[in-house]
């Protein structure tokens, strides 16, 4: 109950709850028009960050190996004209060194990094099998600025190798998923708009250039506070 909706979302793909939870604590997906459904959780980026204080800290991050991950952000995007909700980010880290995540010892030179990852679910009609993705380059095209940025340049989703913040879906299970996403809830929580988020994308020049999404989103969200 203390780590929220959220994670039981994240979570619940990889390990199995009791199905009274969901009676019990509510739905963890957020509510849709009846014609749309979520897509799966698809994890798009992956950073290892070294020697970064605030991902290092214990306000902010993740202070050893033996404190478990953490889902940092949660970033909640509306349709424009409407207040439907269309994507759902996560922004979250975990330490390389932790148990169940290492093979064999724990690894010195890995003790000041953390890595970083984004996942992201898509509202999509029922009919389809994943969601579709505006790439259009369009400046005012707010949806395109948004896909774009969070996609990398990328075309197309491949959930076998976006299932999980280690890559497979499968390769999180119960012995290590709490050192991947912790059990509390996020740190920062933001809703906005597709144009207010493309705007502050385009003000501060990340919506066409090569950047790291996560560690940007962290930045603009939730290390400027």
């Amino acid at each position: 109950r203390r780590a929220g909706p959220l994670w039981r979302a994240l979570v619940g793909n990889h390990v199995r709850f009791p199905s009274k939870w969901e009676t019990i604590l509510g739905s963890s997906k957020p509510l849709i028009p009846s014609h749309l459904e979520w897509s799966k959780w698809y994890y798009i980026a992956r950073h290892r960050v070294k020697g970064d204080k605030r991902l290092n800290s214990r306000e902010l991050g993740i202070r050893s190996r033996r404190s478990g991950g953490r889902i940092l952000l949660r970033l909640v995007v509306k349709e424009m004209h409407s207040q439907n909700i269309c994507r759902e980010i996560v922004v979250g880290c975990f330490h390389p060194n932790s148990k169940g995540i290492r093979r064999g010892d724990p690894k010195p030179e890995n003790e000041d990094i953390r890595e970083v990852y984004m996942a992201v679910r898509w509202t999509m009609y029922e009919a389809d099998e994943e969601p579709r993705l505006d790439l259009g380059q369009e400046h005012d095209n707010y949806e395109g600025v948004v896909d774009n940025f969070l996609m990398q340049r990328r075309t197309y989703l491949d959930y076998s190798t976006m299932g999980s913040p280690l890559g497979h879906r499968k390769a999180v299970k119960n012995e290590n998923v709490k050192a991947i996403f912790g059990d509390q809830a996020p740190t920062a929580s933001v809703e906005l708009h597709e144009d207010e988020f493309a705007e502050i994308l385009k003000s501060n020049g990340v919506e066409n250039v090569a950047v790291m999404p996560a560690l940007v989103l962290l930045k603009l969200f939730l290390f400027s506070r």
